[in-house]
């Protein structure tokens, strides 16, 4: 862990009380700073929390979002909504980006937004020249083709930045890859699990991961440090998915059916009528063999011990942080 922070601050963290937001929690009280923990149901606040932590039930979308958010020095956005239709999904996660930039925009003192966007904002074939990907990588910019996670990550960077241009409000804008810990270690990158057989899609490329404390640690040092952003999160030597299984003890038969076969069924099916792994754009997003640079993750946590791939796997296989 980091050293305590040299300027403790009030954090206002929305989906407190989440796999990612717990782990920020954690570390923001240990870093010393206050934290006003933002959830939408009552009960739903962990044991763990102290009196440095103030749940407060709001939801984005109804209620005094201004309270809410009196008094912070930075609001780190992680609530989202992953299941669901796609109605209901936008409504969760775009809406409430709108209705939380406009609270922000209205404190007296208008707060730093940290919002923990995703690396599947960049477009499907970001890595096609060269094979590696970073922050100057492009975008998606035909977000209809692509699964509706992708389409409103994009719409929440796109609300962000406006408010940014047009409030002066000021903005790091952070993209985690896979976030795994304990429960969670199993990624869409991997391919797909058929009763006794893992069908993989490929075995090159590297996977774009972050142990769930690593990436808690990234999101308040950025807090602290009030990065440009944007940062890609992704931890240092990112495993190949031969490497990830193997840490993983997955004991299956495994198969490899070529992404770009898939993707060229994919394109033969009619679109309404296909699972999100025939649609060709978010295949390829997801199976295309690249490299990722770490770099700025890199100098932002130069001066932080990270726990390592093993390690993390080792920790999450146990269920310990």
């Amino acid at each position: 862990m980091m050293d305590r922070a040299a300027q403790p601050f009030t954090i206002a963290v929305t989906g407190a009380s989440g796999f990612i937001g717990r782990a920020v929690v954690a570390c923001a009280r240990a870093r010393g700073h206050t934290v006003l923990a933002i959830i939408r149901r009552a009960g739903s606040e962990p044991a763990e929390w102290d009196a440095g932590v103030t749940p407060i039930l709001a939801d984005l979308l109804q209620g005094d979002l201004n309270a809410a958010l009196a008094g912070a020095d930075v609001v780190i956005h992680l609530a989202a909504m992953m299941t669901g239709d796609a109605e209901t999904q936008a409504r969760n996660t775009v809406d409430a980006t709108q209705a939380l930039c406009q609270a922000i925009i209205s404190q007296p003192v208008v707060p730093r937004l940290v919002l923990i966007s995703s690396i599947a904002v960049y477009s499907s074939d970001a890595g096609a020249k060269g094979g590696i990907i970073d922050e100057s990588s492009p975008l998606e910019t035909a977000p209809s083709r692509r699964d509706v996670y992708c389409q409103n990550k994009l719409r929440q960077e796109e609300i962000a930045q406006q408010a940014a241009a047009s409030h002066a409000m000021p903005l790091t804008i952070l993209r985690p890859g896979s976030v795994f810990g304990p429960d969670k270690m199993w990624n869409a990158h991997l391919g797909a699990i058929l009763g006794p057989i893992l069908v993989q899609f490929t075995r090159a490329g590297q996977l774009p991961v972050i142990y769930v404390k690593n990436c808690a640690q990234a999101i308040v040092k950025a807090c602290e440090t009030q990065a440009a952003g944007p940062i890609n999160l992704i931890d240092r030597d990112p495993p190949d998915r031969t490497r990830y299984l193997a840490a993983l003890g997955l004991r299956k038969r495994t198969v490899v059916f070529p992404w770009r076969l898939l993707s060229f069924i994919g394109r033969l099916v009619p679109f309404v009528s296909k699972p999100g792994l025939l649609h060709p754009a978010t295949v390829q997003a997801r199976m295309m063999p690249v490299q990722y640079d770490t770099a700025r993750m890199d100098h932002l946590m130069s001066d932080a011990p990270l726990i390592d791939f093993d390690e993390a796997m080792q920790r999450s296989r146990e269920g310990r942080l």
